[in-house]
C-alpha cells in the first residue's frame, strides 16, 4: 500500500513539473518584447559600436522597452543605423566631406527638398522615391489639419509657412496642432517609416516634441512633400537662407487628375478639389510662380511634369538627384524596379506599371467631360505643353499623344 502511494506522489509531483516549464515556456515564448532592464541596456551597449559588419542593427528590434521606451537608446541606435546603411555613400561627390557636415545634431546643414503639388498628381510616387534613399527623414503631408483646401494667402498662408520652416529645421516645439490631429489621424506619421519605426509600437513618441526634434535632426537629408500649397507662398521658405532648400514643382495633366480624383471621397466635399476651373487656375499660377522663382534662384526650383517621370523613371529619377546633389544608391533602384515593373490595384499604390498610368484617363473618361476640363484649362494647358483632344475618335485614338515641348518663360 506504501509502495503504491509513492508511486502515486513520485507521477503526481512529475506531472506538476512537465506543466510549470511548459507554462513557462509559453509565456517565455509570448513575451518577446520583456527583457530585464539591465541585460536590455547590456546588449545595446554591445550593439552600438559601428561596424562595418552586417549584423549591425538588421536584427535588433526598433524598440526595446521596459514600461516605458529609453529615448537616448532610441537615437542612439537612429544614430548608429544612418551611420551604417550611409557608410558606403559617396559624399564627396556634391562637396560634402563627411556625414555629420550634413547633421543638424553635430552642426552642420542637411540637403533639404521640398515637394509643391496637387492632389492627385503623382507625389505619392515620387515622395515615397526620395523616402527609399538611405538617411532621408520625410516629413509628410504637414498641412493635413487644414482639410481639403488649397492655400493661397491669409488667413492660413503665414502660419502655414511657419510651420513648414519649422520642421525642415526639425524644430517641433510650438506645433500643438500638428500633433493633435496626428493623435487621431495616425496615417499622418506612417509615411515617415524612420520615426513610425518607433513610434508604431510606443504612439507617443509620435507627439512627442522633444523626440521628433531630436530624431529628425539626426538625418543628413530631409524631405518635405505638400499639396496644400500654391507655389508663389514658398517664396518665404526659398528666402531663408538657413535652410537652402530646393523645390521640386510637380505637375500633371488636368485632365488626368480630376480622372483620378473620380476615386477619392474625399474630393466631393471641396470646390478645391472638384472644381477644374480653380485646379487650372492654380497652374496658371504655379507657372508664374516658376517662372520668377527660376530667376531669382536658377538652381533651387526644378519643374517636373508627372508624366516624364512616369515615362522614363530611372532617368528622371536620376536628373532629380542631380539636382538635389544626392548620390544614387543601391536601394533607389530597387525602389524603381519594384515600383514600375509590377501592378498592384489600389488607386493610392505606388506599386504598379508607370508607363501605364499617365494616360489612363484617355479610355476612361468620355470626351464630354474631358471637353469641360478642356475649356476651363486651355490656358494652363498651353502653358504646361498639354494638346487638346479635339473629338472622342481622337481621344480615344493610340496616336493622340497629350504631351507637347513647353518652356518656362522668365
Amino acid at each position: 500500500m506504501l509502495r503504491r502511494v509513492n508511486f502515486y506522489s513520485i507521477c503526481f509531483t512529475f506531472g506538476i513539473s512537465v506543466l510549470l516549464i511548459f507554462v513557462g515556456s509559453q509565456y517565455y515564448r509570448n513575451n518577446t518584447y520583456y527583457r530585464p532592464v539591465t541585460e536590455s541596456r547590456r546588449n545595446v551597449k554591445n550593439f552600438l559600436k559601428v561596424t562595418n559588419e552586417a549584423y549591425t542593427l538588421l536584427n535588433i528590434p526598433t524598440i526595446l522597452y521596459d514600461g516605458s521606451p529609453d529615448i537616448k537608446i532610441l537615437l542612439e541606435k537612429t544614430r548608429s543605423k544612418i551611420k551604417y546603411e550611409l557608410s558606403k555613400y559617396n559624399f564627396s561627390e556634391f562637396g560634402a566631406q563627411a556625414l555629420e557636415h550634413l547633421v543638424l545634431e553635430s552642426g552642420g546643414q542637411p540637403l533639404r527638398s521640398l515637394i509643391i503639388s496637387t492632389w492627385r498628381s503623382g507625389t505619392t510616387f515620387l515622395g515615397e522615391l526620395l523616402n527609399a534613399i538611405p538617411g532621408t527623414y520625410y516629413h509628410y503631408e504637414p498641412l493635413l489639419k487644414y482639410g481639403i483646401v488649397q492655400i493661397r494667402g491669409p488667413p492660413d498662408g503665414d502660419k502655414a509657412i511657419k510651420n513648414i520652416k519649422s520642421m525642415m529645421k526639425c524644430d517641433y516645439k510650438n506645433l500643438e496642432d500638428y500633433f493633435n490631429y496626428g493623435k487621431k489621424n495616425l496615417y499622418q506619421f506612417h509615411h515617415n517609416t524612420r520615426l513610425w519605426d518607433h513610434c508604431k509600437l510606443k504612439r507617443k513618441l509620435c507627439y512627442d516634441a522633444n523626440f521628433t526634434s531630436q530624431i529628425c535632426k539626426l538625418f543628413p537629408f530631409q524631405t518635405m512633400k505638400v499639396v496644400r500649397m500654391r507655389l508663389r507662398l514658398i517664396q518665404d521658405v526659398l528666402n531663408d537662407q538657413e535652410l537652402n532648400v530646393k523645390v521640386i514643382l510637380l505637375i500633371r495633366d488636368p485632365r488626368a487628375v480630376m480622372q483620378s480624383r473620380q476615386h477619392r471621397t474625399f474630393c466631393p466635399t471641396s470646390a478645391d478639389c472638384w472644381d477644374p476651373p480653380l485646379l487650372c487656375a492654380d497652374m496658371i499660377s504655379d507657372y508664374v510662380a516658376a517662372a520668377h522663382i527660376q530667376k531669382q534662384y536658377p538652381d533651387r526650383l526644378m519643374v517636373l511634369r508627372y508624366e516624364e517621370l512616369a515615362l522614363q523613371p530611372n532617368e528622371t529619377a536620376y536628373r532629380i538627384l542631380k539636382f538635389l546633389k544626392i548620390s544614387a544608391t543601391g536601394l533607389l533602384d530597387k525602389f524603381l524596379d519594384l515600383h514600375t515593373n509590377v501592378d498592384v490595384a489600389g488607386v493610392s499604390s505606388t506599386v504598379r506599371v508607370s508607363k501605364e498610368v499617365p494616360f489612363k484617363w484617355k479610355n476612361t473618361l468620355n470626351f464630354t467631360y474631358v471637353d469641360n476640363i478642356q475649356r476651363a484649362c486651355q490656358e494652363a494647358m498651353s502653358l504646361w505643353g498639354y494638346k487638346m483632344a479635339k473629338n472622342e475618335t481622337h481621344l480615344k485614338s493610340k496616336n493622340f499623344m497629350p504631351l507637347d515641348n513647353y518652356t518656362i518663360s522668365h
